[in-house]
């Protein structure tokens, strides 16, 4: 009986055997005992010692210091695993004359089979000749794949013509077409795109004879062609877009572009994301009106790359990519800022994700809302609120705003009379000013620390209802009746309005109401120039008449620190003495000088007026009648502007003392 052999162990036909470790010669005597190290504890056993000694002469030994185990054996997997090696460096197999191989996995089967051993996994059990490649499993084709690689080692030995009639000999009735065909020094290469053919050639793997009696070898797998984006591609690929440029509709055809004859010898496949880039790179350089575009059968996957085609083609409302790799609608989420009018999306993995075509129409609509044409189905036009951009035209900005231009005069009188009252040591005449049910609101920003400080003398008093969350407390801030109303602003700090800053907006104005709002700056005047605090201001008036008049019937007050800009413009006094004064807006209606825009007729009083203004003002400001009358006619009889300028005149002693009365 032979002896067992380990497992990795074979028998050649030179009658030694090659076991997993060592080599002996066939007629050296055999010993019963085991000369491998003890298991338990690695020590040589002294028996086996001396028997080894006795053979020293007789047999070599290749038995690392391990024991055997590791590395240093050399067994037949080892073999094995360095002819695959050199398989793999060849493309994956290698050409044989016979099938030395196969008789040898053979014979190893049949040895390991009678002696009782276990048959290690990875051998091969014998057989598999023909097609199937010796012993080699083959490899698994993915079906959705979208290049198969062919190599052929060695088919540089033979001609294009044969390799390729050989192949399509074999694999009958399946056609195939060869792409990108290559030979070099170690063997040859090309591609093809059907899964069908590729499959049909691997089967066909060794069936091949070949002229000096060798089997061809065919290896297929998954790959696709090398990229390569450099200067030459690009040149090459502007060519092959100008004949599929039409400029009568300004459309570009780029279907299957990397089946183009002139690009037959060159990979420029556009699912690659450098090569589409590129290809982007080109249309935006080039013909940059472009306003359809073909990208039907180029195995597009994922499109986060064709962002930016928003903005490289702003123009583009046509756009096909029909029998692609598209898994999912969202995929397109990169391409939402064209301004698309017809969409191709048919026979992409995700219009199997709809089963209502309603859905995808909408799903579609939701990136390109102005589609009306998709996958060849005109679609009803989509139901928008919005106005045609082209049809869209912001107003132009102004200062003020009159709903009604009639209401100019009215507005001007009322603020007049107001802030005059206002900007005055006593505030109670203001009664005649308000309604007697008036109700009146204060609120102040306290959004920053610094306001807090700067606007305590109103905290006290505002009723800002995100912080009075409770009924009680917004309805003791609420000032409700005349009476509290103006003994309200009473309390609050003396101030003097810029009534150059005033901007006025009449929202309203009817026989029986009208509401405007008023902004501007005031500063309080606390007897010190350097004292004073700048402030600005809203506020929001509805106003009824009453008793052959006006009257404030509900006011929101807003008090809040002045920007620098504000800061900067407020209270300017030209170098003649007198305010500057605004001018007016280039366009629309005009608001009352007292406001701040000059008015385009300027309300002139009578004689009378002017009598009582000139006799007003001499009292407030204890200015003889010539020179408050002198005072009036150069503000254009605007009694707040020739108030304001008397006392900015006044703190700067311009005044001469021979202005003012005596008595």
């Amino acid at each position: 009986m032979p002896k067992n052999t380990r497992n990795g162990n074979f028998r050649g036909r030179g009658g030694r055997n090659y076991g997993g470790d060592r080599f002996y010669d066939a007629n050296a005597p055999k010993h019963d005992h085991d000369d491998r190290t003890d298991r338990s504890g690695g020590e040589w056993n002294d028996r086996n010692r001396n028997d080894r000694m006795t053979d020293v002469k007789r047999r070599v030994s290749f038995k690392p210091s391990n024991g055997g185990r590791g590395k240093g054996r050399i067994t037949e997997n080892h073999l094995r695993a360095h002819m695959n090696d050199d398989d793999e460096a060849m493309g994956g197999d290698m050409f044989d004359g016979g099938d030395l191989r196969v008789r040898m996995n053979n014979r190893n089967f049949d040895r390991q089979r009678r002696s009782g051993s276990p048959i290690p996994r990875g051998v091969p059990r014998g057989g598999g000749g023909g097609g199937g490649g010796g012993g080699n499993q083959r490899k698994k084709l993915l079906p959705n794949a979208p290049w198969y690689e062919v190599r052929i080692p060695y088919g540089n030995k033979y001609e294009k013509e044969f390799i390729l009639r050989s192949i399509q000999q074999a694999i009958t009735p399946q056609m195939f077409i060869p792409l990108y065909y290559k030979a070099n020094e170690s063997g040859a290469v090309f591609f093809v795109e059907d899964f069908q053919a590729a499959d049909a050639i691997m089967r066909a793997n060794r069936s091949i004879q070949t002229p000096d009696g060798r089997r061809m070898i065919l290896v297929v797998r998954n790959n696709p062609p090398p990229t390569q984006v450099n200067e030459q591609l690009k040149m090459r690929m502007k060519q092959a877009m100008v004949k599929r440029y039409n400029p009568q509709t300004k459309g570009l055809d780029l279907q299957k572009f990397h089946a183009d004859p002139d690009l037959s010898d060159i990979f420029c496949a556009l699912f690659r994301p450098q090569i589409m880039l590129a290809a982007i790179d080109i249309i935006a350089e080039h013909i940059p009106e472009i306003e359809a575009l073909n990208l039907n059968e180029n195995k597009l996957y994922m499109l986060d790359h064709l962002k930016s085609m928003t903005t490289k083609m702003p123009h583009l409302k046509v756009l096909y990519m029909a029998r692609n790799r598209i898994p999912y609608l969202h995929s397109l989420d990169s391409l939402k800022g064209l301004k698309l009018l017809e969409l191709n999306l048919l026979e992409n993995p995700l219009c199997k994700h709809f089963d209502d075509n309603t859905a995808y129409v909408s799903e579609v609509r939701k990136r390109f809302p102005k589609v009306i044409k998709l996958d060849d189905i005109v679609l009803p036009p989509p139901i928008s609120f919005d106005v045609p951009e082209d049809d869209t035209k912001l107003p132009e900005a102004k200062a003020s705003f009159l709903c009604d231009t009639s209401g100019a005069d009215l507005v001007r009188q009322f603020l007049e009379q107001y802030f005059t009252i206002y900007d005055s040591d006593n505030r109670q005449p203001l009664l005649e000013a308000y309604h007697e049910h008036a109700m009146f609101s204060l609120t102040v920003n306290t959004t920053y620390q610094s306001n807090q400080q700067k606007l305590g003398a109103y905290i006290s008093g505002s009723r800002n209802i995100k912080h009075k969350t409770d009924l009680d407390s917004r309805c003791r801030f609420l000032k409700q009746g005349r009476l509290q109303v103006v003994s309200h602003l009473s309390s609050l700090p003396p101030t003097k309005h810029d009534l150059t800053s005033f901007a006025v907006d009449l929202t309203l104005f009817t026989p029986h109401m009208l509401q405007l709002t008023v902004t501007g700056v005031f500063k309080e005047r606390k007897g010190s120039v350097n004292m004073e605090q700048i402030r600005s201001f809203q506020r929001t008036l509805v106003i009824v008449p009453s008793n052959g008049g006006f009257c404030i019937r509900n006011e929101m007050m807003h008090v809040n620190s002045v920007t620098r800009a504000q800061e900067n413009k407020a209270f300017k006094v030209a170098e003649n003495g007198m305010p500057q004064q605004q001018a007016a807006p280039p366009a629309g209606p005009t608001v009352p000088a007292v406001v701040g825009v000059a008015a385009t007729v300027p309300l002139v009083p009578d004689d009378n007026t002017k009598l009582q203004m000139i006799q007003a003002l001499s009292v407030q400001t204890n200015m003889n009648a010539e020179w408050s009358k002198r005072c009036l006619e150069e503000t254009n009889w605007d009694y707040p502007r020739a108030e304001f300028a008397f006392t900015e005149l006044h703190k700067q002693n311009r005044i001469p003392p021979e202005a003012f009365r005596t008595n």
